[in-house]
């Protein structure tokens, strides 16, 4: 049996509809990134300060680059708060987390966590996980939430990273 012949437009017009249509959905990705990419970094500013004040209540924060000095209205060092990511199971967890003047946790505060599971993963959030950081000078030794051992090791990185700030910054370089 013969081979069927097969024309240019057979070929050549099923290739540039669906060049049209990658070249047409890539712009229109474009646009909406580029109306998008203000607010959702407005949002993030506004959670990552939320999560700044509710470590130290009523303070003011100076920033530093990769910390914030807290301070209260006397202009005393109350500690100091960073901003900190680390990889999660479904992305990339955002932390604060507040040290006092020795290097011990205050507190620790998830930014953002929108990739991990609802239900299991996002128990990083809930206090009873993030209250065993307090008053800690290391992440060594842990509980996990159960079912959720990424997401709680990305917190654990991401107050890891905070503790070397302090370390290197604020500790090694004499901050105020």
């Amino acid at each position: 049996m013969p081979k069927p012949k097969l024309e240019l437009k057979e070929i050549l017009f099923p290739t540039l509809s669906l060049f049209l249509i990658c070249f047409v959905m890539t712009g229109a990705l474009a646009v909406v990134n580029a109306i998008t990419k203000d607010p959702i970094a407005a949002n993030e500013k506004l959670a990552a300060d939320a999560a700044r004040q509710e470590i130290f209540p009523g303070a003011t924060f100076e920033n530093h680059g990769d910390y914030f000095t807290a301070k209260d209205v006397d202009g005393d060092v109350l500690g100091y708060c960073m901003d900190t990511q680390a990889q999660g199971y479904g992305g990339v967890i955002r932390v604060a987390a507040g040290l006092d003047a020795g290097g011990g946790v205050v507190k620790v505060r998830i930014i953002s966590c929108d990739g991990e599971t609802p239900g299991l993963g996002q128990k990083i959030r809930e206090e009873g996980f993030l209250a065993q950081f307090a008053g800690r000078g290391d992440t060594e030794h842990y509980d996990s939430v159960a079912s959720a051992t990424y997401s709680s090791r990305g917190v654990a990185d991401a107050v890891n990273q905070a503790f070397a700030i302090y370390q290197e910054q604020i500790r090694g370089g004499g901050a105020q």
